[in-house]
């Protein structure tokens, strides 16, 4: 058991290069990955602020890319906000849907429950602010007396890897 988690300050949006999806076709898991777009210029080629995601399936080589647009969830579960897929890894707890977008997502989260000291810094131009994904885990993934049955769906999504 891990004794201390420092919070860091990282956010949901830092675990978003890599995101395990559903394949639409196949059922398999796909990845989505986050790829700059490039602007080219009479004189140089630059990159641009926007990000375009591609979806690629190695299990049917189904591809497709699109720009950044805006999705979060549905009856069906919890979907990626790119392509609106349903995340590959996702499970039932304690009465809530526990997610992730990849395996260091999910070693994030692991490793936050297992710890018995959860410990804040403050960011060094913000100072103490509430937006890191630490911050804002549900109460249910932060109580005590569900310890046990996260890190036992953490383990089980692990295994879907």
């Amino acid at each position: 058991m891990v004794g201390r988690f420092r919070d860091y300050g990282k956010r949901l949006s830092d675990f978003e290069e890599e995101i395990l999806v559903c394949c639409p076709q196949c059922d398999a898991y796909g990845e989505l990955r986050l790829r700059s777009a490039k602007i080219l210029t009479v004189n140089s080629e630059q990159s641009s602020p926007s990000s375009i995601k591609r979806i690629t399936c190695q299990h049917c080589s189904y591809t497709k890319q699109q720009p950044k647009d805006a999705q979060r969830n549905s009856s069906y579960g919890i979907l990626d906000h790119f392509f609106g897929l349903p995340l590959w890894l996702q499970t039932s707890c304690c009465g809530q849907v526990l997610w992730a977008y990849n395996e260091a997502h999910l070693n994030f989260l692991e490793s936050y429950v297992q710890s018995r000291l959860r410990e804040r810094l403050p960011d060094d131009t913000l100072g103490w602010h509430n937006s890191s994904l630490a911050s804002r885990l549900p109460r249910w993934i932060k109580l005590t007396q569900h310890r046990e049955k996260v890190l036992q769906k953490i383990q089980q999504l692990k295994q879907r890897l």
